[in-house]
């Protein structure tokens, strides 16, 4: 069979609000840094959020001692790691009133986002520059978008005039809404 209809034949098995979907931007990206690193070329590469350096010796130590340790975690999380949230943002933030129901502890932030998008009724309110990946999921997720650009003049800050705005331009007043804010634009 010919490439454009095994395409073709294969199409029909996306859902149709799939049908403009293309991957997050940072995916080409890595992909021409996994070229520079094959030619030799000295890279450190952040992006995927991931450290290029050795895992520290400590870590590493940590690991090993707990390699017989390989049951399934509470969903949440571990209760002593949410409780410990708790008191660093306590101490750090001054947020005392929170405890250790309140946090949810996952694989990895982007994965966490797009969860809470999956099951959010409601639409989503993203800044704009913003990381790559949020559009693509709320596609995933079949969200509205709403995109509030940020400029250099107001220190890539959402203002409360430009929120207001683009509640009341696009009818969002008696809707839910998540509002995702990420510094500096990825979810770290």
């Amino acid at each position: 069979m010919e490439s454009s209809q095994t395409g073709k034949q294969w199409q029909n098995l996306l859902p149709p609000h799939l049908a403009e979907y293309s991957p997050a931007t940072n995916l080409a990206q890595n992909e021409v840094i996994r070229k520079l690193i094959a030619e030799g070329q000295t890279i450190y590469h952040f992006g995927f959020g991931q450290s290029p350096f050795p895992v520290m010796k400590s870590a590493q130590k940590a690991l090993a001692e707990h390699t017989g340790v390989n049951a399934y975690l509470p969903v949440a999380g571990i209760a002593e790691l949410c409780a410990s949230i708790c008191e660093f943002h306590a101490k750090e933030d001054k947020l005392s009133h929170f405890n250790a129901d309140d946090v949810i502890v996952g694989p990895g932030s982007k994965e966490l986002i797009f969860l809470l998008m999956l099951i959010f009724n409601g639409d989503v309110i993203l800044l704009s520059p913003t990381w790559t990946t949020y559009k693509p999921q709320m596609l995933l997720a079949q969200k509205s978008t709403h995109v509030i650009s940020t400029s250099f003049e107001s220190n890539w800050k959402l203002t409360p005039e430009a929120f207001l705005q683009t509640i009341k331009e696009n009818q969002l007043e008696n809707k839910n809404k998540l509002l995702i804010l990420c510094n500096p634009d990825n979810p770290s």
